[in-house]
């Protein structure tokens, strides 16, 4: 019995195999001490050897910097095996979490490279850095000399956020706090609107880039303003109302191209002020002086527009169990409604109560007149 039965389990266990998934892993192919030592000698000069080890951003760095001057060749030549072993054993056992090393980020930091072309922003993962880097040569310096003294704190921003990722990979498409000195590094460009795209005020960052920073006024009063910039960046539940201190800055100089009134979403008034100069200038003079009055008012309208009737029902309801409410939209809550003859709630403020519909004293109709 066993031996008839055995061809069956065999089979059995072939299905099995089979059909369940396998993992396949190809080894990465180690890297040679002496295929190393052949790129580093003579072309070691212009990073080959890094090239050759996986170490792309330093091989660049070397190419820029002619192996940092010399010095990073001759110490590469000396300590080669050690240099090799350390990619093998990445290789071999690759880490769950990338770890940034300071030493590193200095040494792409320090050089041709990470001034002209913000390598250390490249190797930090702050890729957009790196690319105002390539386009700016370091923000004219400024910001490659301030990447200098803060580099540990960049540091260790991204390897905090490299362990967040790992405990939880939604945290990658979590939007990232806005830092006061990041913003400082933009402002250097800011007449370009730079630290308003960084922050991610949009309008601002192409009225800037339009206008050179509002004829250079708005990105100097911007220095000062940073602080409060960067706060209202990283509020969490940000007010939709607008602010005095913006308008003010699209008013003066540049008011006339009604940048203003599109700001507080006005566009007629703001396509009017375009057209005819801001009025024939009158407009604009007289923009400086209500520009409070108009921005309390757009800030209440927007107050009165919360207060609209929401339409509150059931996600089992049928059209004749839908009742209505007024209120906040901060206070939209869905009401369930298990009688399927609730009669229809309108807000008090929507319609006027009719008057009452007493009959006359003979029984006749109010409407109806027997002198008629």
């Amino acid at each position: 019995m066993s031996k008839a039965n055995s061809p069956m389990k065999l089979k059995n266990y072939q299905e099995q195999a089979d059909s369940s998934p396998q993992l396949i892993t190809t080894p990465k192919k180690r890297k040679s001490v002496i295929c190393a030592y052949l790129w580093a000698f003579p072309l070691g000069l212009i990073g080959l050897h890094r090239f050759y080890l996986g170490q792309s951003l330093f091989g660049l760095a070397y190419l820029f910097s002619g192996g940092f001057f010399g010095i990073g060749w001759l110490y590469d030549l000396m300590f080669m095996p050690h240099i090799v072993d350390k990619v093998n054993r990445r290789l071999a056992n690759p880490p769950s979490t990338k770890v940034y090393d300071l030493a590193d980020a200095y040494m792409l930091c320090l050089n041709p490279g990470g001034l002209c072309f913000g390598l250390h922003q490249f190797y930090l993962g702050r890729k957009g850095f790196g690319t105002a880097y390539c386009f700016t040569w370091g923000m004219f310096g400024v910001g490659w000399l301030l990447d200098i003294f803060r580099l540990p704190k960049l540091v260790a921003e991204a390897n905090k956020r490299a362990i967040e990722i790992e405990e939880n990979p939604e945290a990658l498409k979590k939007k990232q706090p806005r830092t006061l000195d990041d913003a400082y590094v933009t402002w250097v460009f800011g007449f370009l609107g730079t630290h308003h795209f960084y922050l991610g005020n949009t309008y601002f960052g192409f009225a800037y880039l339009f206008t050179l920073g509002m004829g250079g006024v708005g990105w100097l009063i911007d220095f000062f303003r940073m602080p409060l910039l960067v706060k209202r960046a990283n509020d969490e539940n940000p007010s939709p109302e607008k602010n005095l201190d913006d308008a003010y800055i699209l008013t003066f100089p540049l008011g006339m191209l009604g940048l203003q009134h599109f700001y507080l979403g006005r566009p007629y008034w703001g396509a009017a002020y375009s057209l005819t100069l801001g009025l024939l200038f009158f407009g604009f003079l007289i923009d400086i002086i209500r520009m409070p009055y108009l921005v309390r008012e757009v800030n209440e309208a927007m107050r009165e527009q919360q207060k609209l009737m929401t339409v509150i029902v059931d996600d089992n309801a049928t059209p004749s169990t839908t009742s209505y409410q007024a209120g906040s939209l901060s206070d939209i809550k869905k009401v369930p409604l298990n009688d399927n003859t609730a009669p229809i709630q309108y807000p008090a403020n929507l319609y006027p109560q009719p008057p009452p519909m007493d009959s006359n004293n003979d029984g006749s109709p109010p409407a109806y007149f027997s002198n008629c």
